[in-house]
Formats: structure tokens, sequence, C-alpha cells
């Protein structure tokens, strides 16, 4: 009879595995396929993936983000604007919904719930549905999507200052968080495209403005453009033909794991990383301590904290053909994979807050459990498997939400170069230290005089 009564209490720590763990099995041959160049095969195993579950509701934003991407390298224009519209609609949707859930529902991992994308992901689909739209000769709405960029920057901060005044006025907060302040207000490959636009609408005003934003962010986040500034587009055309060109590689970061070590005090909690000091882990999520008031000393549990892993680029420069002589080189622009890792700071405070809060919560409930078991059962034996169920159910539900898109670059690169109107044949070569390693033949380009000729190209190296 007792064992009968104690079930319930082993089976709420069985019961809340269900649904926590990142499903990355589609991804498995992605880095091949990439290399290749093999997109519609990296389409279909995507699309697969969702047929068979690895996507699932709570991952809609994911699969769209993953497939949209693919449809532009594909160079499905019009599949990759639908996919990350329906991204973007959704990470709108799930924002303000998943916020209130997860602040509702202390025990629930994140894994169980609805992915709304990380900013950096929120910020460049709109890039490259701007670069879809150019390619599509559908100027406006490529400029629309530019603006877009502008305004979630704006609203960036704000985000998740509004985040933790809910959590930290959430009836069961334990401990109060305070936000961090954005460093990132203005994107250089933004607003470098939407120069060229406005140049090619004769608006060179707002040409201008676009270039002295360039040189401000280059100014005022150092953090983040931490090379050269490159060469800015002519304001105007004055009778000139000019071919602009963009270029991406790499890919954008791992999301991967750390664990993280819990030991309590007295209303507070103390946060290590094995093998490391405190200075570390403010590094790594900005604070070391929590204030939870009612938590006795002597606890020690463990959770996952996810992080950003750079992937980087062996790219190391970017040479341009025209007409089969070398005519210039590409210049970095962007650190994509830097601006990943910054914005993913920003909901760090949140991330540990509530993680922390409800890797607590079990491990106390654990240990009542535990001893709970062991005074109601008779059988040590029996005590001792349902401790180590537990045991291994806490663990199995704390692991890290590490679900992210995969098809992002890491690097943009930009240029500009005169040219005489008429037909040009157009290469971009790839180039690791003084080898080249990929060569991409963009074949013959109208390349017309006052107006916009833009050349897009990519690598996953």
């Amino acid at each position: 009879m007792k064992k009968i009564l104690l079930l319930p209490v082993i089976l709420f720590f069985l019961g809340s595995c269900a649904s926590v763990m990142t499903m990355n099995e589609q991804y498995r041959e992605m880095d091949d396929l990439l290399l290749k160049r093999d997109f519609v095969q990296a389409s279909t195993i995507i699309e697969t993936a969702k047929e068979d579950e690895l996507y699932q509701e709570k991952d809609k934003v994911l699969y769209y983000l993953d497939i949209g991407m693919l449809n532009y390298y594909n160079e499905d224009y019009t599949d990759s604007i639908d996919h990350l519209t329906s991204a973007e609609y959704a990470i709108e949707e799930l924002y303000t919904k998943s916020i209130g859930k997860a602040i509702a529902s202390g025990l629930l991992n994140d894994n169980a719930l609805d992915y709304f994308g990380e900013d950096y992901e929120d910020i460049y689909l709109n890039i490259f549905k701007a670069l879809s739209y150019l390619k599509l000769q559908n100027y406006d709405e490529a400029m629309v999507e530019l603006r877009r960029v502008n305004i979630k920057l704006n609203l960036l901060e704000d985000k998740y200052r509004q985040i933790l005044d809910e959590y930290n006025n959430a009836e069961d907060a334990e401990s109060e968080l305070k936000p961090l302040e954005s460093q990132f207000h203005n994107d250089v490959l933004a607003r470098y495209l939407s120069l060229l636009l406005y140049r090619e609408e004769n608006d060179y005003d707002g040409a201008r403005i676009d270039s002295e934003k360039i040189d401000d962010a280059f100014e005022q986040q150092t953090h983040l453009y931490q090379f050269e500034k490159p060469q800015i587009p002519a304001l105007e055309y004055t009778d000139r033909t000019l071919l602009n060109l963009i270029a991406f590689t790499g890919r954008s970061p791992a999301k991967l794991a750390h664990t993280i070590y819990i030991d309590s005090g007295n209303n507070i909690v103390y946060l290590t990383y094995a093998g490391e000091d405190d200075k570390y882990v403010n590094r790594l999520i900005g604070f070391h301590t929590i204030v939870m008031p009612g938590v006795q000393a002597g606890f020690h549990f463990k959770f996952e904290l996810p992080y950003l892993s750079k992937r980087g680029s062996s790219i190391t420069s970017i040479k341009v053909l025209v007409d089969g002589s070398e005519a210039g080189e590409l210049e970095l622009t962007e650190n994509m994979e830097l601006i990943a890792e910054d914005t993913f700071k920003l909901r760090q405070p949140w991330i540990v807050g509530k993680t922390v809060t409800r890797t607590v919560t079990k491990g106390i409930l654990k240990e009542l459990g535990k001893d709970a078991v062991n005074e109601a059962s008779d059988n040590s034996i029996f005590g001792l498997l349902a401790g180590i169920v537990m045991d291994v159910a806490v663990d199995a539900t704390e692991n890290a939400d590490t679900r992210l898109s995969q098809f992002f670059p890491a690097f943009a690169y930009t240029g500009e170069l005169e040219l005489t109107p008429g037909t040009h044949e157009v290469e971009l070569v790839y180039y690791s230290g003084i080898t080249p390693v990929f060569r991409d033949y963009k074949g013959i380009v109208d390349v017309k005089p006052d107006s916009l000729n833009l050349v897009q190209s990519f690598v996953f190296q």
C-alpha cells in the first residue's frame, strides 16, 4: 500500500521527462551537402524530418527558418520569402505566448515550450528576404524588409526589459533579475543594402543618412565591428556604371550546452562552472549569485545552460574577376556570428533565472520525495531504486534547449566596382590563405548604367 501511494511521486518525475530533448538528427548529413551545394537534397531531408515529426508544432519557427534559408541558396526566392515570412509571423505570435507560458509554468524545460527564435535569426531573416526581393526586382518590398531590421533593433533592449519585469513581478518569483543593456542599435549590412536602394531611387539624402549610420556603427559599436570599415558605396551614380557584390561565408554558430553547478546558502544560490572560477561564470552569464528568499543552505544541484559556439570560416579573402582579369577584392562588412553571440547574451539573465529557479525547485522536490520514499518504504532496495529513478528523471528534464537554425552564414563581404556599360563575365574566387578553394562563376552579367547591378554569392567554408 505504501508503495502504491509513492507511485505519484515517482511518476511526477518520470512524466516531466516528456518533450525535453532537442532533436538534431535532421542535420547529420548537412555539412557534406552544403559543401557540395546540394540544396535540393538538403531541403528534401528537412521536409522529410518535418513529416517524421522531428519538427513538432512547437518547432515550427525552426522549420520555417531552415527551409526558408535553403530555398534562398537554391534560388527559390519566392518560396524563401514565403517561409521566412511564416517564421517572422510565428516569432511575433509566439513571443508573448511563450514568455507568459514560461513564467506561469516554472517547472517546464525550455525544450517543452514553443521556440520563438533567437534575436539574430529574427533580424537576419529580414535581410535575406530583402536579398530575395532584390533578385525578384521588387525594390519596394526589399526596402520594407530593411526598415524592419531597424525597427527590431530599436525594440531589442525594451523587449528583454519587459520580459524580466514580468518575471520579477510574477507572484511566485523567487528572485529579482536585472536586464542587460543592448549595445547593438545599428546594423551595417542592412544600412549598406538600403543605401543602394536609396541611390536607385535617386534619394541621395536617404543614401547619405545610411552612409553616416555606417560610420556611426563603426565608431560606436567597436565590439561588433572590430575590423577596418569597408568602402562605402557611392551616394550617386553621376553617369557611372557600378557593379555591387555581396558574398557570405561560413555558417552561423552552433548552440551547445555548459553544465553549471548550484550550491545553496541561506536565501542565496551560487553558480559555478567545473574547472573555472567565478569570473568565468560572470563572463558566461553576467553574474554568479542569485538571491532566492526561503532557500536553505546545503543543496547541490546541476543544470545545463545553452551557449553559442562560433563555427567561423576558413575563407580569408574573396577576389572578383571581370572578363577573366582580377578587378577587385571584397571587404568584410559584417561579422554575423559575433552579432549572434552578442544579441544572445541579452536573453541570458532570463534564461539563467528561470532555469535556476526550476532546477532548485525540482531538486528540492526530488530530495523531499526521496525522503518520503525512504520513510514510507520498508524495502531498502525499492527505496534505492525509486531514488535513482528520480535522480535520472530530474537530470533528464534539465537538458539545455539547443534548438537553433542551421543555415545562416557567419560573415558578409561587399564590394563596388566601376565598369563600362554592357555585358561582363563575372566570377568570385574564394581563398583560404593563398589557396583558392572555391570559384563561383556568375556567368554573363548585364551591367546597366545608372542602375542597381547586384551580384549575390555564398560559400559554406
